[in-house]
């Protein structure tokens, strides 16, 4: 008994049991939705999941049989997409058939099916909550078989796991990845700053981007975008991307709360020391962790090659920690590398909590860097809310070294309507934020002093004074319009009775010499051209610049046009235009009064306007 406790008290022999454990663990779950020797690939979750035959895309064996008993929450239907069918075909598909039931007893809803998918539905409703699948195969030639994937009727926007970014044609879309596409086939170009060529399956790549995790499944939002001359590949996830070329369009998945978070603090459990050629100690201490810093060689690692190393990060802050990037040393002849680790939080730095899906009671183990020099990207779905965060290696190569940087944003504040904020530690969220929706930062309302009521009622107060003000001085400017003085019409004879008594006509048997137009301006700069002008037999001398007083006469517009004299009922002063293709008026000239005295520093001028009637002559 004393040996077996301290054989289980080595810590090599305390990760292998712990592992064991989660393996049956997983095994006993997976016995339970699937009975058979012939079941292939399945990933079965709370949501959604994912079923293959044996060996698929390979040939499936001869005489297997699998049955999967998929179930949802009580109330909700499912709904089965089918990826891939390609089974053997025969009569009545007596040699291999896929067949599903709405329930577990023997009633059949669909199928049997055989053949390929130009046979059979590609998805198919249920309004059951419990839904039975089962393969069977007896002897046959050729076949991959099936792969089927099934969601909640929550998600209709269900794709497979094999649908590719050239299947979709509007620019922007939202679809909904089941869970267990990471182990699926299906490659992925490009990587989430580039974007994706469009070439790559879609959940592969909306994993790879940290959009959604494989064991929950989860909705995405994509951009079609113009393609770009080469994708580069990158891992992240679990998932390495390849090298591409150019292609028409690439794939752009967008995430919010993903930015590179400042570290304030490096701490760790020990540090190496390193003796060099020529006798001096170089030191690898937790400083040299920041990956942010490219032009440092060196990375941080840990004296001892034993298992509860750790490095601790503090942000100076709480924070929203949605992903963690890592990197080795191979710097100067080393190859030291993290291959898998564990990660643990904490607000206060005294209680901390290790990292966890939603579907495990054990920590995480994340996948590091496996003898490749590039970054390595991890997303925690969900994500957490902490000041420190400490990285616990599980395995590495050679020796424990990393470069590290955490990704993520501000946390979100939630403050009581009307209470002011509390200089006390917020009470703990009672749900993280998840990476597979957008978050929206709550709105902050806060009890406002009553300096700010006074300023605002100051505020309203001023601009109802503005504005009867500005209304008051619009209706003492429309009461003088009205009671001014009218023009004086004495020198004309014929008035149009159904218009205002301003808007006279000239008196069409007045003597047709030609009138003479006068303004006189005050200084001899260059002027610019009068606004209006006085029409008449003679005009008097104005004392204004351009403008003559309103009681000398009928004012008109400058440019004066037969088309703009008031109409009075009867005909217009010219019936018609002139026939011919010159102007309608002569450029009127202009000479220099003979009467102006020199000793007035005055200029007057005198324009002739010619009647039309004397210019037809």
């Amino acid at each position: 008994m004393s040996v077996s406790l301290h054989l289980v008290s080595e810590p090599h022999l305390q990760l292998t049991l712990l592992t064991a454990l989660s393996l049956l663990a997983v095994r006993t779950s997976l016995l339970q939705v699937q009975q058979g020797a012939g079941c292939g690939h399945t990933v079965v979750g709370p949501e959604s999941g994912t079923l293959t035959s044996k060996n698929y895309p390979g040939t499936y064996p001869n005489h297997t049989f699998c049955k999967w008993e998929l179930r949802v929450a009580s109330g909700k239907g499912i709904i089965l997409r089918l990826s891939d069918l390609d089974i053997e075909y025969t009569e009545d598909c007596s040699s291999s058939s896929l067949k599903i039931y709405s329930s577990s007893s023997a009633n059949i809803s669909h199928g049997p099916y055989c053949g390929n998918m130009n046979e059979i539905p590609s998805q198919i409703q249920l309004a059951s909550s419990m839904v039975t699948v089962e393969f069977r195969s007896i002897i046959h030639i050729s076949g991959r078989g099936f792969m089927l994937s099934y969601a909640t009727t929550d998600h209709p926007d269900l794709i497979s796991c094999l649908d590719k970014g050239i299947h979709y044609s509007q620019q922007h879309f939202t679809k909904y990845c089941p869970a267990g596409c990471k182990d699926v086939v299906g490659e992925v170009w490009g990587n989430l700053q580039q974007g994706y060529r469009d070439t790559s399956v879609l959940c592969k790549a909306a994993l790879h981007a940290g959009a959604i995790a494989d064991e929950l499944g989860g909705q995405f939002s994509a951009i079609l975008n113009k393609g770009i001359t080469l994708y580069e590949a990158a891992s992240a996830n679990g998932i390495l991307t390849r090298t591409g070329s150019l292609s028409e369009k690439r794939i752009t998945i967008r995430k919010d709360c993903d930015t590179a978070l400042k570290t304030r603090h490096f701490n760790a459990s020990s540090s190496w020391k390193e003796k060099n050629n020529i006798g001096e100690w170089h030191i690898w201490s937790p400083d040299k962790a920041d990956i942010s810093n490219d032009g440092h060689p060196w990375a941080w690692a840990a004296d001892s090659l034993t298992e509860g190393q750790w490095l601790k990060i503090d942000l100076g802050e709480r924070k929203n920690v949605t992903g963690i990037v890592t990197k080795g040393s191979m710097t100067n002849g080393y190859n030291f590398y993290v291959k898998t680790y564990k990660v643990s939080y904490s607000r206060d730095g005294k209680t901390w909590r290790t990292y966890k899906t939603r579907n495990s009671k054990e920590g995480k183990i994340f996948e590091g860097n496996m003898n490749d020099p590039r970054s390595v990207r991890n997303n925690f779905i969900p994500s957490f809310v902490g000041r420190y965060v400490r990285i616990t290696p599980q395995t590495w190569y050679q020796r424990i070294a990393m470069k590290v940087e955490l990704l993520g944003c501000k946390a979100s504040q939630r403050t009581r309507i009307g209470i002011p904020r509390s200089s006390k530690p917020l009470p703990k969220p009672t749900e993280h934020p998840t990476e597979s929706s957008t978050s929206v930062n709550p709105v902050m309302v806060e009890k406002h002093s009553p300096g700010f009521n006074l300023m605002l009622i100051l505020i309203v107060v001023g601009s109802v004074v503005i504005i009867s003000t500005a209304v008051l001085l619009l209706c003492l400017y429309c009461v003088k319009r009205k009671t001014g003085s009218r023009l004086d019409c004495s020198f004309l004879t014929v008035c149009d009775k159904s218009v205002k008594k301003q808007n006279c006509q000239r008196d069409l048997h007045l003597p047709t010499e030609s009138q003479i137009i006068t303004y006189i301006s005050e200084d001899e700069s260059e002027y610019a051209e009068p606004d209006i002008i006085q029409v008449g037999i003679t005009a008097q001398k104005a004392s204004s610049t351009f403008k003559p007083p309103v009681d000398d006469g009928y004012t008109i517009p400058l440019v004066v046009s037969h088309y703009d004299v008031p109409f009075s009922g009867k005909s217009h002063e010219y019936a018609e235009p002139l026939s011919n293709q010159e102007p309608e008026y002569a450029t009127p000239f202009v000479e220099q009064s003979s009467d102006s005295e020199p000793s007035a520093k005055k200029n007057v001028y005198i324009v002739k306007v010619i009647p039309p009637s004397q210019e037809a002559l």
